[in-house]
C-alpha cells in the first residue's frame, strides 16, 4: 500500500479527495469469454450468483449457480479487511459498487433475480442484508466517521433479461421499480450508508447506466432527483450531467446534491476549471461514443479518449513545443485536419488550413446531423474556435494547387482530404430513388415514406432509428452475416441500437446479396433464394473509399504525411489519433 500512500499524498496537496469503489463480483453479467479475465481465473467460482439457474447475460444458455452462505460471509469479511487497509493508505472513503448495474449484489436485491430461500432471499430485507452487512463491516474496521458512498441503481429499466427499456417507453418492471426504491435506499440510509451515487439500468439496458450519444442528455435526473426526496444522506446524479448549465440548475434547484461526470473527464480534464472560470466555450464536448474508452477497454487495449489520445496516457502525448518552427501546410478541414492544425500550432508551427469548401467539418458535418448527436455539432464549433485561438490560417473555398504550394514552400504537408462514398456496382444504383447516406443527412435528397437501406453498419442502423424516429418505414439489407461489426464499437451503444431494431420492429436481412434497384424496391438473394421489398426510396450506407491524392506541385517524401480518412478508412477516433502523432512527430 506504500505506492498508493504516496499518491494520496499528491492527491491531498491539490486539496482533492478521493473514495475507492470496491466491487462484490459479477454474478451474471461476467464476460466468461472476455480477455480481460484475470491470471488464474476459476469459472467455477466465477459462474456464482444470488439463486441457482439465473442466465449469463451475454451467454444466456450459460446459468449461475447459487452462492453459499459461507461465500458471502468471505465477500462481507473482506470488504472490512480491504476498506481498513485502503483507510490506512490515506483514502479518503470508499464506494461499494452495490444496489448497481445489476452486478452482483444488485442481483441479490430483485426479486426476479433472487429466488433464494433463507435469510438472504424473499422480502426486501432480506435481499438487502448483504450489501447492508458490508457497509456495517465498513463501519466497524474503519469507524462511523469514515464516509461509505453506494452506487445506486434507482431503476433497472428491464423488460426482462437482455430486454431493456427505451427512453419514454411504457413497460412494466422486471428488476427495481420506482415504486421499490424509496424503501430500498432509505434501508441503504439506515446500514449506514453516507452518500448514494445514482443513475439507472443494468446490463440488461445498459444504456441507461452507460448513456450513449442516442440517450438524452441528463437522462437520470428524473429518478434520480426523486429518490432524494425520502434519504437524508447527499445524493449524485450521473449520466450524461456534462452540459454546465444541466449540471448547475440542477444543484441549485435542489433536484440533487452533487453530479457525477467521467467520461467528459478524459475528453477535457479541464472541465471543472473552464467551468469556474467562465470558460465553457473552450470545453472539448465528449460525443458519448464509447469507442476509446470502452470501445478500447473491451478490445484489451486500455481506457483512454476517442477525441482525447493523452487521456490516460499524458506523457506519452504531452504536447511540448517544437525544436524547430516550421511552415505546415494542412489540406483538408475535417476533423482529422483541423486536429493536425490545432496540435501543431500549440507545439509552435506556422499552420495554415486549405479547404475546398466553405465549410469546416468536411464528412464529420454529415455524421453529426442527427438529432441526437449535437454533441458532434458542438465539436465541431468547438474546433473552429480553437483554430482561431491557436492562430491557424484558415483559407476556405481554396485548392492547394501547384501555384498555391509553390508560393507557400511548406516545410511539412498534411493530406488530410478525407474519403468518398463507395459506389456499389448494382444495376439501378444510379436511380432517382437511390440516396448515398450524406445526401439523405445534408437533406439534399428526401426520402420516402418506405425505405430500405443497403448496409447494416453503424451508419446504416443510426440513419434508419432517424427515419423511425419521424414516423416513416425501413428495411436494412447487409451482405455479411452481422450488422454493427465496426471497430471498437461499445455494446453500450450497439446494445440499443439492436433494443431499438427490435422495439420498432425493423426488418434487417443479413448475408443478403442485391441484384438490382428499381423504382418500386430492391431485389436481393438471400441463402439461394430471391426477395424483393418495396420502397419509395433507396438509401446506400456502405462505407467510403480513401481520397489518397497528394496536391500537384508536392514530391512525396517524409515530409508529406497522409492522415486520417485520406489514407485508410476508420471511425473518428483513428482519424483524431493519426493527426495527434503526424502534429507531435513534426
Amino acid at each position: 500500500m506504500n505506492h498508493i500512500s504516496a499518491m494520496m499524498d499528491e492527491i491531498h496537496k491539490y486539496g482533492c479527495k478521493m473514495f475507492a469503489q470496491i466491487g462484490a463480483g459479477m454474478g451474471r453479467v461476467l464476460s466468461i469469454n472476455s480477455g480481460m479475465l484475470p491470471p488464474g481465473f476459476n469459472p467455477v467460482k466465477a459462474m456464482r450468483g444470488p439463486s441457482e439457474g439465473l442466465p449469463n447475460v451475454w451467454i444466456p444458455e450459460k446459468k449461475h449457480r447459487e452462492m453459499s452462505k459461507d461465500e458471502i460471509r468471505e465477500i462481507i469479511h473482506a470488504y472490512g479487511i480491504l476498506a481498513k487497509r485502503l483507510k490506512d493508505a490515506g483514502l479518503d472513503g470508499v464506494e461499494v459498487h452495490a444496489i448497481h448495474e445489476g452486478y452482483l449484489l444488485d442481483q441479490f436485491s430483485i426479486s426476479n433475480t433472487n429466488w433464494r430461500k433463507d435469510e438472504y432471499g424473499g422480502s426486501l430485507e432480506n435481499r438487502m442484508r448483504f450489501v447492508c452487512e458490508i457497509i456495517r463491516a465498513i463501519k466497524d474496521a474503519c469507524g462511523e466517521d469514515f464516509p461509505v458512498s453506494v452506487r445506486f441503481s434507482v431503476t433497472s429499466k428491464m423488460k426482462g433479461f437482455n430486454d431493456g427499456a427505451l427512453p419514454a417507453e411504457n413497460y412494466k418492471e422486471f428488476g427495481r421499480s420506482l415504486e421499490e426504491a424509496p424503501s430500498v435506499a432509505r434501508i441503504l440510509e439506515a446500514a449506514g450508508a453516507d452518500l448514494l451515487n445514482a443513475d439507472n439500468g443494468s446490463y440488461d439496458s445498459w444504456w441507461w447506466a452507460h448513456p450513449p450519444m442516442y440517450m438524452p442528455k441528463a437522462c437520470n435526473l428524473p429518478e434520480v432527483s426523486y429518490i432524494k426526496q425520502f434519504v437524508n444522506i447527499p445524493v449524485v446524479c450521473a449520466g450524461r450531467m456534462e452540459d454546465p448549465d444541466v449540471a448547475l440548475n440542477a444543484i441549485e434547484n435542489g433536484k440533487v446534491d452533487f453530479v457525477g461526470i467521467a467520461r467528459q473527464m478524459l475528453t477535457d480534464p479541464e472541465w471543472s476549471n473552464k467551468v469556474a472560470s467562465g470558460q465553457v466555450e473552450d470545453i472539448k464536448p465528449c460525443i458519448a461514443c464509447h469507442n476509446g474508452c470502452f470501445g478500447r477497454l473491451f478490445a484489451e487495449l486500455g481506457t483512454s479518449c476517442a477525441l482525447n489520445p493523452a487521456a490516460m496516457q499524458e506523457k506519452k502525448y504531452e504536447i511540448k513545443p517544437a525544436a524547430e518552427k516550421k511552415k505546415v501546410l494542412v489540406v483538408g478541414g475535417g476533423i482529422g485536419g483541423m486536429e493536425a492544425a490545432r496540435v501543431s500550432a500549440m507545439r509552435g508551427h506556422e499552420v495554415t488550413l486549405v479547404e475546398k469548401t466553405n465549410q469546416l467539418g468536411d464528412i464529420f458535418i454529415a455524421a453529426a446531423a442527427f438529432d441526437f448527436k449535437e454533441s458532434d455539432r458542438q465539436l465541431i464549433r468547438w474546433y473552429i474556435r480553437q483554430l482561431d485561438k491557436e492562430h491557424v490560417t484558415v483559407l476556405m473555398n481554396t485548392t492547394a494547387d501547384k501555384a498555391f504550394i509553390e508560393k507557400m514552400a511548406p516545410d511539412e504537408v498534411i493530406i488530410a482530404t478525407g474519403a468518398v462514398p463507395r459506389k456499389l456496382g448494382i444495376k439501378g444504383i444510379d436511380g432517382d430513388n437511390v440516396l448515398e447516406a450524406c445526401q439523405y443527412l445534408l437533406k439534399e435528397k428526401e426520402a420516402g415514406q418506405q425505405n430500405v437501406i443497403i448496409g447494416g453498419g453503424l451508419t446504416g442502423i443510426e440513419i434508419a432509428y432517424d427515419l423511425v424516429n419521424h414516423g416513416k418505414k425501413v428495411s436494412v439489407v447487409e451482405v455479411k452475416d452481422k450488422i454493427l461489426e465496426g471497430k471498437c464499437l461499445s455494446a453500450a451503444n450497439s446494445n440499443m441500437l439492436r433494443q431499438i431494431i427490435k422495439d420498432y420492429q425493423i426488418p434487417v436481412y443479413t448475408c443478403a446479396s442485391i441484384t438490382e434497384i428499381n423504382k418500386d424496391g430492391i431485389e436481393f438473394v438471400q441463402n439461394g433464394e430471391t426477395h424483393v421489398i418495396a420502397a419509395d426510396s433507396v438509401i446506400t450506407a456502405t462505407g467510403y473509399l480513401p481520397m489518397q491524392t497528394i496536391p500537384e506541385g508536392v514530391e512525396a517524401g517524409d515530409h508529406v504525411h497522409i492522415i486520417g480518412d485520406a489514407g485508410k478508412v476508420g471511425n473518428l477516433m483513428d482519424a483524431i489519433w493519426a493527426a495527434y502523432d503526424v502534429a507531435l512527430a513534426i
